[in-house]
């Protein structure tokens, strides 16, 4: 999914508020202490306390660009499904050699089964009902067939190649035309191992431990390093400083993982919609489906 440019307070402090209210609270129990209970040994050299944010800060733009790699990486993937998509489907408008009748019911099933294969692929990401939208596009022979397979999105790529080398069998493709389909299959298939393998591929939990516990440790020293010399503008301090560290964690949380059906996920329903919408209007097909708005500021 995507989420567009709408601003909302909620969607900003979603799975930090809980944080940066603790430490505020914190901040603000620190300087009660401090001023009103005479605990002068809560004062930290601010030093040390600046040391600190900048070692923080280094591991957390470390930490988001290493997020925001992954989320890239998977949207250049699926930017490179929606181009060999409709080359795809060019090239078997262009290469196949057959009577017009025949050609065109040739043409629309490899175009279909690409839908059907786009869908799939992004419910299999998302570990969600897998044929949804791409049921709409399969004969019952190919659902049949499909249904009983590990990797249904694999399958329907092995349908479409199945169906290109028959094509080249039957002398309704020639050689040379027939090796540049097979290299468009290639980076399709690529393009979906790398999505794969992103999916399957988890953030290293020691690394995230380590930035969480080096937060935990700034949280409880900043107030002490502020509250001597600033007095009771350290409790909004805190709060503004530890509000951006939790966000910048937070934001590099939720693009680690591009494709767990979240709202900032890459949105792969859309992108399948657009090509879907493509292709049926490449073969000349009658009804087009609509576009997938947005839907409370996120496009699915």
């Amino acid at each position: 999914m995507y989420v567009k440019q709408v601003f909302s307070i909620w969607r900003l402090l979603k799975g930090i508020w809980v944080g940066v209210v603790a430490v505020t609270a914190y901040a603000t129990l620190v300087f009660y202490l401090f001023s009103y209970q005479n605990w002068h040994f809560l004062s930290f050299p601010i030093s040390i306390t600046t040391i600190l944010g900048t070692a923080l800060s280094l591991l957390l733009g470390f930490r988001t660009n290493s997020a925001y790699d992954r989320w890239w990486e998977g949207r250049k993937c699926w930017g490179e499904i929606v181009n060999d998509s409709r080359t795809l489907v060019r090239q078997a408008i262009a290469f196949i050699e057959a009577p017009a009748g025949e050609k065109e019911a040739l043409v629309s099933n490899i175009a279909h089964l690409q839908i059907a294969w786009c869908y799939a692929l992004a419910n299999s990401l998302r570990r969600t009902q897998v044929l949804v939208y791409a049921d709409l596009h399969l004969t019952a022979e190919e659902h049949e067939y499909v249904s009983a397979q590990d990797n249904i999105p694999n399958a329907i790529l092995n349908l479409i190649q199945f169906k290109m080398a028959e094509l080249h069998e039957a002398g309704k493709m020639k050689t040379l035309l027939y090796q540049n389909v097979d290299d468009t299959m290639r980076r399709l298939c690529d393009a979906m191992g790398k999505c794969e393998r992103i999916k399957n591929t988890i953030f290293p939990t020691q690394y995230s431990f380590f930035v969480h516990l080096v937060i935990f440790i700034f949280t409880l020293v900043l107030p002490m390093g502020l509250v001597e010399s600033i007095g009771r503008i350290a409790i909004p301090i805190t709060f503004t400083i530890s509000f951006l560290f939790f966000y910048m964690e937070w934001i590099a949380y939720i693009m680690q993982n591009p494709f767990e059906n979240g709202p900032n996920d890459i949105p792969m329903t859309s992108l399948s919609r657009n090509i879907e919408i493509n292709l049926l209007q490449l073969i000349g097909a009658d009804k087009i489906p609509e576009k997938i708005l947005p839907k409370n500021g996120v496009v699915m």
